[in-house]
């Protein structure tokens, strides 16, 4: 989908951070704007400012841990808009602390989020896409969860996010048949407020909580990045993950610092295979 005017994107956690500028940048290519999330005053001020751009958008609560949430976004979306061409599975919430320390509502409420909302994401839209024809999916991976055990005590999340690098490598061959390209994206650190994710967290959860900030905690012994840019404003993540679709491009990466990052953890997988 190199021409993105008049084309119709749909994106979850839309309402702040990667999703927010996503929207933004989407609708300066000329595409139209569905945002979703749970906060609806941030839903409305990102609707505000993509109509500002001269496209149509419109705003929908949905939490994507819910399936039947995510069916009414997908149901909406293809009402209002007749088409849906690009789906932004992007929406994320984290925990920190150790594995010893969460509890079964902390890991329903990020696997719900991160991984299931990627799997519901793709049962409302992936067989209605297959329908028109066309269509890209582009599911918001993390470097986190690439090598999970560099950035320590965010056990769920990086686990949930390895899933959604598989879930969307699995689907991309499958997908091609009907004309849909599946992207992940690959971000590492960013501008963004998903440390502060618990203050969102839902009653059926635990409710919100005042969330414990701080500085990651790094594997000892784990090799340095390479010399780059490290943390990323959420509007040139954007501006590559756009660059990425146009190209269809399976894996968008944001941070080329963390290479060596990558080569070390599948270099220990590699090495296995020789013993």
């Amino acid at each position: 989908m190199i021409d993105f005017r008049g084309k119709t994107a749909v994106i979850t956690g839309g309402s702040a951070g990667i999703g927010r500028s996503l929207a933004l940048a989407l609708a300066k290519q000329g595409m139209n704007i569905v945002v979703a999330a749970t906060n609806r005053q941030r839903l409305e001020s990102v609707v505000d400012e993509v109509r500002k751009i001269g496209v149509r958008s419109t705003a929908i609560l949905c939490d994507v841990s819910q399936q039947a949430q995510v069916e009414a976004l997908a149901e909406q979306a293809f009402a209002e808009y007749g088409e849906v061409n690009l789906l932004c599975n992007n929406a994320g919430v984290t925990t920190i602390g150790p594995f010893l320390d969460h509890t079964a509502s902390d890991w329903a409420w990020v696997y719900g989020v991160v991984l299931m909302g990627v799997v519901y994401g793709i049962q409302a839209f992936y067989p209605r896409m297959v329908r028109q024809g066309s269509g890209q999916i582009m599911n918001t991976h993390s470097q986190a969860g690439l090598v999970p055990d560099y950035n320590l005590n965010h056990g769920p999340y990086t686990s949930a996010k390895a899933g959604v690098m598989a879930l969307s490598v699995a689907l991309r061959p499958e997908a091609a048949e009907h004309g849909i390209g599946v992207s992940v994206l690959i971000p590492y650190a960013v501008r963004t407020d998903i440390l502060l994710s618990e203050r969102s967290r839902p009653p059926v959860y635990g409710g919100p909580r005042e969330p414990v900030v701080r500085l990651p905690t790094i594997r000892p012994g784990a090799p340095a990045p390479a010399p780059g840019p490290f943390m990323l404003e959420p509007d040139e993540v954007a501006r590559i993950a756009i660059e990425g679709l146009k190209e269809d491009r399976p894996f968008i990466t944001t941070h080329k610092g963390m290479r060596p990052i990558s080569a070390d953890y599948f270099e220990r997988i590699l090495s296995a295979y020789d013993v």
